[in-house]
């Protein structure tokens, strides 16, 4: 976006702006709530388009390590599509002795002011609208009558964002940013590789939307497919407590329109409340994309990229996932077996997945298949330590037998040392105050190995770094 374009930082519209008093940023009438946080900071932060790179969220200014960059309330919550009896306001699972309806509807919920509680208030309109009494028999197994309650939420949030955006209602009266309906559905390419899911969502969800809530004049099958579709690619998980609660889901769209790097720069927190507040993890300088990440960084490029195709239905163009060494850690190197070489084995098409393998120094060829079946043999021998052995003799003998085919860096090697090095002192026989000199010396050692190779594929100060400074 050049710098002359006059548009709205969040929705790239050019009617009705406004400028910020205090940063050079403008917005909109709409979306100038969501500009500042609550102490009245700005928000460092703004939309742009980059070619390939699609919508992204950019620095405006310097962010410090730290920083909050944006505070974000949800469009929506509700309840996984495949849950368990739950109260439909704050998701406490249900007890088997539990005799509380809401009036209205007949769903199971904590007690009346839970019934009326402002996530559920406008679904239970519909459904008393549809003369619908739900009758929930089994508390403790997934009741398929859960299954549409997010996607019905989404979808009259996407009726009343439709609605405020054609009359220009609802601007200062009520939070609708307007853009969750721009968020990726991707129902093409789910409708053809996930047919299970598909037909799961006509089943549970087109069937209970249009049937049983009376709504198939308002919303069509494809509508309720692309809500679903919506939550599946951008929703993030409620951060509730471990027990005596099911699991929900929020849809955050600003939080969404973050690109994903392998190696990126924010950490996201969701809140007790909620909502979802975005730090950044490292300096990010002015102009910088600010990237989330979709997959946890312990895992080798092959696992990676392969699992965001499956689930996400995007290759992954991240600086990490483009590099064959993955940013010099070799995290998924294999090791040349020509003895005389012993060089990386790396992927020669880091764009294509089932790309054959070479060695960096004397371009021995190694098939894809063959690389998998080294992976997964590694995992065995890592799965299976021998009777005679106890847990450090195992990883120890692990680290021995396959340092000649996988590199130091590989990411199975990594998951060992960590292992190793939290052993070490912390269980018997290998207690502090029995632990020899040369097994201090090699907790140590290894400490420092995971410490340089994890740093090489996660910015800032991990739970995993934290980990081994704290063991050193």
């Amino acid at each position: 976006m050049s710098s002359d374009c006059k548009q709205c930082f969040i929705c790239l519209k050019s009617d009705g702006l406004e400028a910020c008093q205090a940063c050079p940023v403008l917005m909109c009438r709409r979306h100038k709530v969501v500009h500042r946080g609550k102490t009245g900071k700005c928000f460092p932060y703004k939309v742009e388009n980059r070619g390939k790179l699609g919508r992204i969220l950019v620095a405006t200014r310097n962010i410090r390590k730290g920083e909050i960059i944006c505070h974000e309330v949800p469009a929506i919550v509700g309840p996984y599509s495949r849950s368990r009896p739950q109260c439909l306001q704050c998701f406490k699972l249900l007890q088997p002795e539990h005799v509380y309806c809401c009036e209205g509807c007949g769903y199971p919920v904590c007690g009346e002011q839970c019934g009326q509680g402002s996530y559920h208030k406008e679904e239970c309109m519909v459904f008393r609208q549809a003369g619908l009494k739900v009758s929930v028999e089994d508390v403790e197994c997934f009741d398929s009558q859960y299954s549409a309650i997010s996607v019905l939420r989404l979808l009259l949030l996407l009726e009343k964002e439709k609605f405020a955006e054609e009359t220009g209602s609802n601007i200062e009266e009520e939070y609708l940013l307007g853009l969750s309906g721009s968020l990726m559905d991707h129902n093409e390419e789910r409708r053809e590789e996930q047919p299970g899911i598909w037909e799961f969502e006509e089943e549970c969800m087109v069937d209970f939307i249009q049937q049983k809530c009376q709504l198939h004049g308002r919303f069509s099958g494809e509508e309720i497919h692309s809500a679903n579709g919506k939550i599946m690619m951008n929703a993030a998980s409620l951060e509730l407590p471990e027990t005596g609660y099911g699991r929900g889901a929020g849809l955050f769209p600003i939080y969404a329109m973050m690109n994903t790097s392998c190696r990126n720069n924010t950490k996201s927190n969701v809140l007790p409340d909620h909502s979802v507040e975005i730090l950044a993890k490292v300096r990010i300088r002015a102009g910088e994309e600010i990237t989330n990440q979709y997959h946890k960084p312990d895992k080798a490029a092959i696992i990676r990229r392969q699992t965001m195709r499956e689930k996400w239905f995007f290759d992954c163009s991240c600086a990490r996932c483009c590099d064959p060494t993955e940013l010099g850690s070799h995290f998924s190197s294999l090791l040349c077996s020509n003895k005389r070489c012993a060089g990386p084995v790396v992927s020669t098409d880091t764009q294509h997945i089932t790309a054959d393998w070479a060695c960096q120094v004397c371009e021995l060829t190694v098939k894809i298949e063959t690389v998998r079946n080294i992976l997964e043999t590694s995992e065995a021998v890592i799965d299976n330590p021998a009777p005679q052995d106890g847990p450090v003799e195992h990883f120890e003998r692990v680290l021995n037998s396959l340092s000649t085919v996988l590199h130091p860096g590989n990411y199975l090697l990594q998951e060992v040392k960590q292992k190793l090095a939290l052993m070490y002192g912390n269980m018997m026989p290998y207690t502090m105050d029995k632990l020899s000199t040369p097994a201090r010396e090699r907790k140590i050692q290894l400490c420092h190995d995971v410490i340089d190779s994890l740093s090489k594929v996660e910015a800032g100060l991990s739970s995993w770094h934290i980990a081994m400074l704290t063991e050193l």
